[in-house]
């Protein structure tokens, strides 16, 4: 296939999704992620000079879009928000050129074309590109590396591990990516004295690369490979993880097996975590993977029309991937953790397309020109699939996002007081507190907490409960006088038992209603907010 007509079917690919990334993003409001707030604070903190570490976060992200907002000034922290959604879209856009080149590895030019459509249309990498988060770089730089410890030039694999080294920088968990390629370099390259060499200085650059991070964080915790990760995550509790009234407690695994058995610890953190993991890809595979990738996985057992290292090398990256967050998954079922192995299942889906193509329409004596029309067919059926699926996203609605910015304001002037969100309803409270201070261009991450204890006098606190009158027991030790309840449900993980607190806080005599947004006049954001009463509380305790 000609060069010049690849690059103008490439251009129409990005076009289309671009299409619809554009559909499901509104650059007059904040994106839904507090995460996406965290990045670009980090990026102020670095351009002001503070290149410190993140308890839980890379710096990577953050690194990339400093310059960025280097060249922004604005009184507006959703223009620093909308530079990084930018950025993230670009980037998106811009990874299909090499997702194109990945799967020629595996295809000719025809079928590499059909990888790339799947990629480009695939609605949650396409939603998840509009967030400004670090997802689509790390996936970018993921397909990098994959193109380039496919090459039997030994000497790429040094470009390959050099994009691991700014994997880890971008996400923790690209550490074993470095485990990955070492693998599948030696499958490809086989095991020599020049190979072994070879090997060590491509260890030597993902070190060079990854060495001022590893420094940092020895310098700033004591510790180069430092992550925080709560002592209460063996549990196996979600809501536990991140409470305030677990963070000083310690529940290690060999609690969780003392009290329920080596038995009920490989149930909860070995089998349900694997049933989580599939359960996630099951429900990111719509709304056509879910039909390719099945067949795809029995035909790449035998993929004659394949280099069966290849082969191996996509299933060493999805295995390996897939299994380092096992007993994660089994607590937190977070899908954007293993968004980067999308690349892989595709290439697994498009054997299925190209078995069709080539074996199944001949069955039927289909001519090339009709194959080629059947082809084109199955993409507009794709391109269907997946503006009907992106449609079930919710469109932004500037409505609703304005009725919770307005809400967000009532409760910042309103109140000085700890609350607890117990439906989602304080999403923006960040964002309205950052957008009404310049000083966010001031904001250093080693300050973090003094910064956002000066910013407003409203605090936001989590806590792990299983009843109401625990949680109000729990909450008078960390001075929680308010909670905010959405009417269109509580957070199940975090607090089931709120559930009716909304059309049934009557019976509740030591809560008052101060806010009733209903009562204000919204129309769509429907929230109240109770001020709890300790003394009444304690008189009706038996």
């Amino acid at each position: 296939m000609h060069k010049i007509r690849i690059l103008l079917l490439l251009l129409v690919i990005i076009s289309i999704s671009l299409a619809f990334k554009l559909y499901l993003v509104d650059f007059s409001s904040p994106p839904i992620t507090e995460d996406t707030y965290g990045y670009v604070l980090r990026a102020i903190s670095i351009s002001n000079e503070d290149f410190s570490e993140h308890s839980r976060k890379t710096l990577g992200w953050s690194i990339l879009i400093s310059p960025f907002l280097s060249l922004t000034d604005s009184d507006n922290f959703l223009v620093y928000l909308n530079t990084a959604q930018y950025l993230s879209i670009a980037i998106s856009l811009i990874t299909i050129f090499p997702m194109y080149l990945l799967a020629r590895r595996f295809f000719d030019d025809k079928f590499s074309l059909v990888a790339c459509s799947l990629f480009a249309f695939e609605p949650h990498l396409n939603y998840n590109s509009v967030l400004g988060l670090s997802e689509p770089i790390f996936i970018l730089l993921t397909i990098i590396t994959a193109y380039f410890i496919l090459q039997k030039n030994s000497n790429l694999a040094f470009l390959s591990f050099l994009t691991v080294g700014l994997l880890w920088w971008m996400r923790f968990n690209g550490i074993i990516t470095v485990i990955v390629i070492s693998i599948i370099f030696f499958l490809i390259h086989k095991i020599s004295f020049k190979s072994v060499s070879k090997y060590g200085l491509c260890i030597l650059v993902f070190l060079v690369v990854v060495s001022p991070m590893l420094i940092q964080k020895d310098n700033q915790y004591g510790d180069p490979l430092y992550f925080s990760q709560s002592n209460y995550f063996f549990s196996g509790e979600y809501s536990a993880i991140l409470a305030e009234n677990t963070l000083d407690k310690e529940f290690t695994a060999s609690d969780y097996i003392e009290e329920n058995g080596v038995g009920g610890f490989l149930e909860k953190f070995v089998f349900t975590g694997l049933y989580n993991i599939f359960v996630v890809i099951y429900k990111f595979s719509f709304p056509y993977l879910i039909v390719l990738l099945p067949f795809g996985i029995l035909f790449s057992l035998r993929a004659f029309d394949q280099n069966s290292n290849f082969i191996k090398s996509n299933w060493i990256f999805i295995i390996i991937s897939l299994s380092i967050f096992v007993i994660y998954f089994a607590v937190v079922p977070e899908k954007r953790l293993i968004y980067h192995i999308f690349p892989f299942i595709i290439i697994l889906s498009t054997i299925t397309i190209q078995r069709f193509y080539k074996y199944g329409l001949s069955t039927f004596s289909f001519s090339s020109k009709q194959k080629n029309y059947s082809l084109i067919i199955i993409i507009m059926i794709v391109i269907i699939l997946s503006g009907v699926y992106t449609s079930r996203y919710d469109a932004p609605d500037s409505d609703m996002v304005q009725e919770k910015l307005e809400f967000s304001k009532i409760v910042l002037d309103e109140f000085d007081d700890v609350i607890l969100d117990a439906g989602d309803t304080l999403r923006l409270i960040k964002f309205t507190e950052l957008n009404a201070s310049d000083d966010f261009k001031e904001y250093r991450t080693s300050q973090d907490n003094e910064f956002f204890k000066n910013l407003s006098d409203i605090h936001q606190i989590t806590l792990h409960a299983s009843s109401l009158e625990e949680l109000i027991s729990i909450g008078k030790e960390h001075d929680l006088r308010l909670i905010s309840v959405n009417r269109n449900g509580v957070n199940e993980i975090w607090y089931p038992y709120l559930s009716e607190l909304y059309t049934n806080h009557d019976n509740y005599l030591f809560l008052t209603e101060v806010i009733d947004t209903k009562a204000l006049g919204y129309e769509k954001f429907h929230v109240k907010v109770f001020e709890i009463d300790y003394k009444k509380f304690q008189l009706g305790s038996p």
